[in-house]
């Protein structure tokens, strides 16, 4: 870079962030078909939260995030650990059931204290939703196989139907 010429700043291409169906844009989250499969496979839990973790905290950047079930929610000591290590709360957010039960938390934390912009907001809401499918196929594998059909129909087509969970 020469002396005198301004300090470009690195930008992500918005357009690789979205896909197109019926007029609609909607975020894609970066690895979303390989956590899709991995859910459909059953992978282990765990192996699965960290990967939509991984994904997220990739995609936003500066950010460390933290996907609970229902059972295993601690969130005080989480969130008092994250302070003490001087990160910030970024979001958190309920993963639930269509009827509004619980199935856990994820809990976003980062080293700036800022809100998410809405696209951020999209990426979250899509994360919430496949934490939500992995913890309802851990908890129950026979209802799982519908909506794994269904999503990875919608995706093949590149339809933007809504998987509802039961």
């Amino acid at each position: 870079m020469a002396k005198n010429e301004p300090r470009k700043e690195w930008v992500p291409n918005q357009a690789s962030l979205h896909r197109r169906g019926y007029g609609q844009k909607e975020p894609l989250l970066r690895g979303e078909e390989i956590i899709l499969a991995m859910i459909s496979m059953g992978a282990p839990l765990p192996r699965v939260l960290n990967k939509l973790c991984e994904a997220i905290d990739l995609q936003i950047g500066n950010i460390v995030s933290v996907i609970l079930p229902a059972e295993g929610l601690d969130l005080h000591t989480i969130t008092r650990n994250a302070l003490q290590f001087g990160l910030h709360v970024f979001w958190s957010a309920s993963i639930p059931l269509r009827n509004e039960d619980v199935l856990g938390s994820l809990q976003m934390y980062g080293c700036v204290s800022r809100s998410p912009t809405p696209l951020e907001l999209q990426l979250i809401h899509r994360v919430t939703h496949l934490a939500g499918l992995a913890i309802k196929q851990h908890n129950d594998e026979g209802e799982f196989e519908a909506f794994s059909k269904n999503w990875a129909t919608a995706l093949r087509r590149g339809a933007h139907e809504r998987v509802c969970l039961n």
